[in-house]
C-alpha cells in the first residue's frame, strides 16, 4: 500500500530526528561536563536545551516508530483463547480508539504551540527560550501516532497484517525480539 510507504517514511525521519535530539543531548551534557571540571565554565544553556527541548523532541518523535516496531507492552492473557477475527476486531477497534485520544490531544497540543507562537511566550534563563519550540513536537508525534494506528486499523480489519501474537516463553526469557 502506498499510504503505508509513506507513512513509514514518516516515521522513519521522525525517529531519525529523535535520534539526532539523543545524540545532541550526549554531545551537550559531555561537554557541559568537560566545561564545568576543567575549565570551570559551564554551558550555562546546556540543561534548558536539553530539558525542555531534545527530550521533548526524543520521546515525542519516536512514539510512530515505536508502535510500527512493536515495542509498545501489550497485554495479551486471553490472546490465546480468540478466534483470528475476534483478534483482529480488537486490535483494530483498540488502534481506532487510540488513535481518536491522539488526534483530541494533537488538536489540544496544537492549539497549545499557536497560542504560545501568537503572544511569544519565552522561558527565560540566559536564552530566552521560545515556549512554542518546545511545545511543536508533541503534535507531531501525536499526530503520526494516530496516523499509524488508523493505519494499523484498516490493515487489521482487511486482513492484510497479521494480528501480533503474544511472544513465547523463550522470547520472554531471552528478553523479546520487539527490538532486533
Amino acid at each position: 500500500m502506498p499510504m503505508s510507504r509513506y507513512l513509514k517514511l514518516l516515521e522513519q525521519s521522525l525517529a531519525a530526528i529523535a535520534v539526532a535530539a539523543v545524540l545532541a543531548m550526549m554531545l551537550l551534557v559531555s561537554l557541559d561536563v568537560i566545561a564545568r571540571y576543567l575549565f570551570k565554565a559551564p554551558l550555562t544553556f546546556q540543561y534548558n536545551l536539553t530539558e525542555d527541548y531534545l527530550m521533548v523532541i526524543m520521546v515525542a518523535l519516536a512514539l510512530p516508530w515505536a508502535e510500527r516496531r512493536g515495542v509498545f507492552i501489550r497485554l495479551t492473557p486471553f490472546h490465546r483463547f480468540m478466534s483470528p477475527a475476534v483478534r483482529r476486531c480488537l486490535y483494530a477497534f483498540n488502534n481506532l480508539l487510540v488513535a481518536l485520544m491522539l488526534l483530541a490531544m494533537t488538536w489540544y497540543a496544537g492549539e497549545r504551540v499557536w497560542t504560545d507562537w501568537q503572544e511569544q511566550r519565552v522561558i527565560f534563563g540566559v536564552i530566552d527560550w521560545p515556549v512554542w519550540l518546545s511545545h511543536v513536537w508533541v503534535p507531531i508525534g501525536t499526530l503520526a501516532l494516530s496516523l499509524r494506528l488508523l493505519t494499523n486499523a484498516c490493515l487489521y480489519l482487511l486482513g492484510v497484517t497479521p494480528v501480533p501474537s503474544p511472544p513465547s516463553l523463550d522470547e520472554m526469557q531471552q528478553g523479546g525480539e520487539a527490538l532486533r
